[in-house]
């Protein structure tokens, strides 16, 4: 790093809004962490446990099935709920919303410390069409036997169906087939609360630090305009070349240090709350909305591909506002039109007879920040014959935007005219 980019460096490290930025960021991120921690319900014998105390009784529960997600392991909890389900001392109400008497709460209580495993197969057996909580009341432990054909099953109903934004053309069925084929089976089972408590936060947070990123970068070069500063730099040997690099990668330094700063001390908190385990798991086993992702990574994997796209979903934004400032002479239009960039594509719904249009409204700036819900989406774009899955084509049309956008703020400030 050369003198001039780390006095421009020490210039945006200095002011109040890079304090107040990442304070702001420590707090989003803290937030989105503790809030849910202390909000964790679990059970035992003697009823609702609540906030560290079940964090700490369902990594019990949890540890004691950690492993392969067998057949084997699946058929002792079928037959142990069952055995539960049948005993005339654990039957409760006739439930008229699901059409069947449910447990009484020592039957449920009973059966809690194998949730952890049931939730997987409750996901697993239910109907493609949605979520069937009794589901489990109808299977027998033989049934075990033919989890990963179901999950094969319903993942090939999906990409079957009907959409009115367009079906799936032979080609896409068959990356997606690929894909879930790369799927090791039985899967690895651990316990992930504290990367899954990360990973369902992150798009608040990515969201927040590409507003206070903007905020950061906004006055780079409209400052120098609002200052007078600009007669002077743009008069010196180096005004027009050097300094406007400098300018440019301070910024982008700046920037991706703010945001991996606040990232990693949410994901220290997160980490020392609800331990590190379960990094080496599967997607699929992060959570059970994720159990028919087609993406064959680890959890870590997840988190580092997710961490990776929002720092350039983030700096995507900087870069625009990097371009508005070098042309516009105040900070305040600059703030003004980076946000709403960042957050008009999140008051456009999806199309639901156009599947293009969904995919381009997901590669917007605000979109981009929920990329951790698009890993259990079956989205492929078409690039010049390469497919690309959903969140490998954010990533690249943010970097790619991003770098178009650069040499354009760069000539605005270069070709400007001081009086």
């Amino acid at each position: 790093m050369n003198a001039l980019t780390r006095f421009e460096l020490r210039k945006l490290i200095r002011r109040k809004t890079a304090l107040i930025g990442l304070l702001g960021l420590l707090l989003v991120g803290f937030l989105s962490i503790l809030v849910p921690a202390f909000m964790e319900e679990s059970y035992d014998s003697n009823g609702e446990v609540k906030g560290f105390a079940a964090i700490s009784l369902d990594k019990h529960y949890a540890q004691a099935h950690s492993g392969e997600l067998t057949p084997a392991l699946l058929k002792e909890v079928i037959t142990r709920y069952q055995e539960i389900r049948n005993n005339p001392a654990y039957i409760g109400v006739f439930d008229g919303d699901a059409g069947k008497k449910s447990l009484t709460n020592e039957g449920f209580y009973a059966t809690y410390p194998d949730d952890f495993v049931m939730d997987f197969i409750r996901s697993g057996y239910s109907p493609a069409t949605g979520y069937d909580y009794y589901i489990i009341d109808q299977l027998a432990p033989s049934d075990a036997e033919h989890f990963y054909e179901r999950r094969d099953a319903r993942v090939e109903s999906y990409l079957t169906m009907d959409y009115t934004y367009g079906n799936y053309s032979e080609k896409d069925k068959a990356f997606f087939k690929a894909m879930n084929a790369r799927i090791s089976t039985p899967m690895k089972l651990e316990y992930t609360n504290g990367w899954n408590a990360i990973l369902q936060g992150s798009g608040s947070y990515f969201l927040v630090a590409a507003f206070v990123l903007s905020v950061c970068a906004a006055p780079v070069f409209s400052s120098e305009y609002q200052t007078g500063a600009d007669s002077i730099v743009l008069s010196t040997r180096h005004g027009r070349g050097k300094v406007i690099h400098a300018k440019l990668r301070a910024s982008l330094l700046f920037s991706s240090g703010m945001f991996l700063l606040g990232w990693f001390a949410s994901l220290g908190l997160a980490l020392a709350i609800y331990g590190p385990s379960g990094w080496d798991s599967p997607l699929q086993t992060l959570d059970t909305r994720l159990l028919f992702s087609p993406f064959p990574v680890s959890v870590l994997g997840a988190f580092l591909l997710a961490t990776l796209i929002g720092l350039l979903a983030c700096l995507l934004v900087v870069s625009f506002t990097l371009l508005l400032s070098s042309r516009l002479r105040s900070p305040f239009p600059v703030i003004v039109w980076s946000i709403l960039l960042l957050i008009s594509p999140l008051f456009v719904s999806y199309s639901k007879q156009s599947r293009l249009f969904n995919h381009i409204l997901d590669l917007m700036p605000g979109k981009q920040t929920e990329v951790f819900e698009t890993f259990r989406n079956y989205e492929v774009y078409h690039l010049f014959g390469w497919n690309l899955y959903q969140p490998y084509a954010m990533g690249v049309a943010s970097l790619l935007v991003a770098i178009l956008l650069l040499p354009f703020a760069y000539r605005g400030f270069r070709k400007h005219e001081v009086a």
